[in-house]
């Protein structure tokens, strides 16, 4: 989502950032990014409807695959490693039993990013280290709204980080470790971009 404020009176630490949090809106949505807290923009219709695309994959492909598994909208993350970071990714895979009274989670096997017109691919490559950094995640995809462009980051236990980018309607979008296998159709489905469903 694209960024329309900032919070930047110095670096913020973590209990500095969610005690602000605290002060603002429910409607407010805030991430701390490199220890700057950013408020999003409401997103465009067919950034949401990508990211309920995946989201609804994935939750069918996991019910049968990882049942201990659940896909979430927009959930904040927590990496050990990165203190002066806590993202909200657009689609998050979690232990299905997390505890749902916390703002963050500490523990995730996927997260997708669906980027706006203000991200750029290099912008999200920032986070793309940390992602990478979590040992339980297993994939992150960053996806483009008003083009057809998935980049797929997955690796399986024991195996390194493998990547490859999706450029038509028509390619394949392969997660073994979550039992999702479709087209990347299905997840501009609804959009611009893709037939109507069931064209």
């Amino acid at each position: 989502m694209g960024a329309v404020a900032t919070y930047e009176p110095a670096k913020l630490t973590v209990d500095v950032f969610l005690a602000f949090v605290d002060t603002r809106s429910d409607e407010e949505r805030w991430q701390l990014i490199d220890g700057v807290a950013v408020m999003m923009t409401s997103p465009r219709i067919a950034h949401q409807r990508i990211a309920s695309n995946l989201e609804r994959l994935l939750n069918d492909a996991l019910e049968g695959r990882a049942p201990e598994w659940l896909a979430s909208r927009e959930i904040g993350i927590q990496i050990e490693s990165a203190p002066t970071y806590r993202p909200v990714p657009e689609v998050t895979v979690t232990d299905a039993d997390v505890d749902t009274t916390r703002h963050y989670v500490d523990r995730f096997h996927l997260v997708a990013e669906v980027l706006s017109d203000s991200d750029r691919r290099d912008a999200s490559a920032l986070k793309l280290p940390l992602y990478r950094s979590h040992a339980p995640n297993r994939c992150v995809l960053l996806i483009e709204q008003k083009t057809v462009w998935v980049q797929v980051h997955t690796r399986e236990p024991g195996a390194e980080w493998t990547a490859e980018t999706l450029v038509s309607l028509d390619d394949v979008l392969s997660l073994p470790s979550f039992g999702l296998r479709c087209p990347v159709r299905d997840l501009y489905r609804n959009t611009p971009l893709a037939s109507p469903a069931g064209a």
